[in-house]
């Protein structure tokens, strides 16, 4: 099949050094395609960024549901002492849908230093944004939480768990919380030039205080290995969790504010843009700020991951004194509207 469209508009962000590592993966009613830029296969790691909440933390915590050691309806002061009474009724829903009223704030590296225990008092004294359930506003430190929470089920350290529940029953073969600085075959992360010491080349800059991937995410992901997640998402395959959790976690809790959002899934709802024309209301996924997104539509029978190292390349541009993060926001229309195109004129859309 012909993806013109799409590869003419990669090939023209790549000549531009709008990224400089890119793959693409569309999978339309049993089609498959896969673009990628010369030195990139499907085996090339990525700071996924933000993609970690829905490949790490949000299955984690649907695992736990399916398994009965957690409810949705289950609260902060279950899981952390002195939880103050502002936050101690926050449910495990109101995380997942970013409905907490938990600010992102930069942890200080003086409180990262001392532990997670820490790090999550830190995390519960900060204000809240709202009441909670009233609103709704994306928390990368309520998912920090739910990382700390999944530890606490368990028993084990969240990268751990990730190994026995998903990495190893969905037969991952790369995908890894943490990669060395000059890993062999990764995409280089936009700020690397400034490490400042760290022993690992993440970018995301809590991910840095911590010095290690989180419940908010910054892991290092494949291709390969997203692919086989994906597909066991369409395929509601019971090694991630049971149907009916599917059913539960893509729903559209946020009506009345914000965005749409299911359990840990960000909902296409109409007022979301970065998903052009491909996905339509209803459709689910995640966008990584390092320039990365997954989409699933149930309705097409479709799915696209897009994986780039966009931030750095447009900070590099600017001698990496900052960027526009609307530009990847654009980035992503872009693909999607061209991917659209392509499949349109195949007639697989």
């Amino acid at each position: 099949m012909n993806f013109k469209n799409t590869e003419k508009l990669l090939n023209q962000k790549f000549a531009d050094n709008d990224f400089d590592s890119y793959c693409v993966f569309v999978y339309a009613k049993g089609y498959e395609r896969f673009i990628h830029s010369p030195n990139v296969n499907a085996d090339t790691y990525f700071d996924i960024a933000s993609m970690g909440k829905v490949l790490v933390t949000s299955p984690l915590i649907l695992k736990a549901i399916g398994e009965n050691k957690l409810s949705l309806d289950d609260t902060l002061a279950q899981f952390f002492d002195n939880t103050p009474k502002d936050k101690a009724f926050i449910t495990i829903k109101q995380l997942l849908t970013h409905t907490s009223g938990i600010r992102r704030y930069d942890i200080p590296q003086e409180i990262a230093d001392k532990g997670n225990d820490k790090v999550a008092n830190f995390i519960l004294h900060t204000s809240l944004a709202f009441e909670p359930g009233k609103s709704q506003e994306y928390s990368c430190n309520g998912m920090i939480l739910l990382g700390y929470i999944i530890e606490k089920i368990y028993g084990k350290t969240l990268e751990e768990v990730f190994d026995e529940k998903i990495k190893t029953p969905l037969g991952y073969t790369r995908s890894k919380f943490n990669i060395e600085i000059n890993e062999p075959n990764a995409a280089i992360c936009y700020r690397t030039e400034t490490l400042d010491g760290l022993s690992h080349p993440w970018d995301d800059e809590n991910i840095r205080v911590l010095r290690t991937s989180a419940g908010s995410g910054g892991q290092f992901f494949t291709l390969n290995d997203i692919n086989k997640y994906a597909k066991a998402i369409m395929n509601k395959s019971e090694a991630l969790y049971p149907e009916k959790v599917f059913d539960l976690a893509e729903q559209n809790y946020i009506k009345d504010f914000g965005e749409g959002w299911g359990l840990g899934w960000l909902i296409v709802d109409g007022k979301y843009p970065q998903t052009g024309k491909l996905f339509p209301i209803g459709s689910f996924g995640h966008c990584g700020h390092t320039g990365t997104s997954l989409f699933f539509s149930r309705e097409k029978g479709m799915y696209v991951i897009i994986l780039t190292n966009a931030t750095r390349c447009l900070n590099k541009k600017n001698d990496f004194k900052g960027y526009d993060y609307n530009k990847i926001c654009e980035m992503r229309a872009d693909i999607h509207n061209a991917i659209f195109d392509d499949l349109s004129e195949s007639g697989l859309i």
